[in-house]
This record gives structure tokens, sequence and C-alpha cells, in this order.
């Protein structure tokens, strides 16, 4: 049954989602701030501070923070991100390989790096999808 959502769930609704990746966002901040004046154990502190609120604002808020509406815009923008990484690792990959075959540009170990953590990305994609597909 679909739940009734009023006006003043949807306000709470948004307050808690503004606290949630408000949280993040401050502590993210306040990370490169005290980092950069020279406090960089305090920096992950207040890091590791926001993070657990985002934690514990995701798990005990008193509404339902995401609906379908939420699921269908995630799982748009996983599509295209993993559209986006596809194509990047295959035109890079391959491109990277021809240039350094042909003499003319040798990657730098950087870009290498970064391919192989697009591999990463669908290796875990894969693992997700198999886990999700076995436990559904």
């Amino acid at each position: 049954m679909t739940e009734t959502v009023t006006a003043p769930t949807v306000r709470r609704r948004q307050r808690y989602r503004t606290l949630l990746f408000g949280s993040v966002v401050v502590a993210a901040l306040a990370n490169v701030v005290l980092r950069a004046v020279g406090y960089p154990v305090v920096a992950e502190a207040v890091y590791w501070v926001g993070l657990a609120a985002f934690v514990g604002i995701w798990r005990f808020s008193p509404v339902t923070l995401f609906d379908e509406r939420d699921a269908d815009l995630e799982r748009r923008a996983s599509t295209a991100t993993l559209q986006v990484a596809a194509v990047v690792l295959v035109l890079g990959a391959s491109g990277a390989r021809t240039l350094a075959a042909l003499g003319i540009y040798e990657v730098p170990p950087m870009v290498s790096g970064v391919l192989y953590g697009y591999v990463g990305l669908f290796v875990v994609f894969a693992a997700a999808l198999i886990y999700t597909k076995l436990t559904r």
C-alpha cells in the first residue's frame, strides 16, 4: 500500500535530506580548510564526524528519505555514468595502447592507473549485479 504524503511530511523529508547531504558537504569543506591551515588530524576527525552524522541521519531519521522516484533517478544516473565510463575506458585504453605501440606517445603511469580504476569500477558493478541477482 502506498503511503499518503502530506505537505508537512514533504517538508520534514526535505529537511532531513538537507541535513543528510549537508553533513558531508560541510565535513568535506572543513576537512580541506583544516588541512590547509595545518591541522590534518583534526581535519580527518571532523570529516569522520560528518560521515557519522550522514549515516546516523540516513539510518535513524523519522521519515522515509527516498522514494521510488529517487530510485528511478539513481538508476538513470547510474546507467549514464556507466555508459560514459565505458566509452572513456574503451577509447582511452585503446588509444593509449595504440599510441605507445606506434612510439608516438608514452602514457604517464597516472593515466594507466586511472584506466585500471575504470576497470575496477566495472568489476565492482559486475560483482554487485551478480550479488543482487542471486539474493533477490
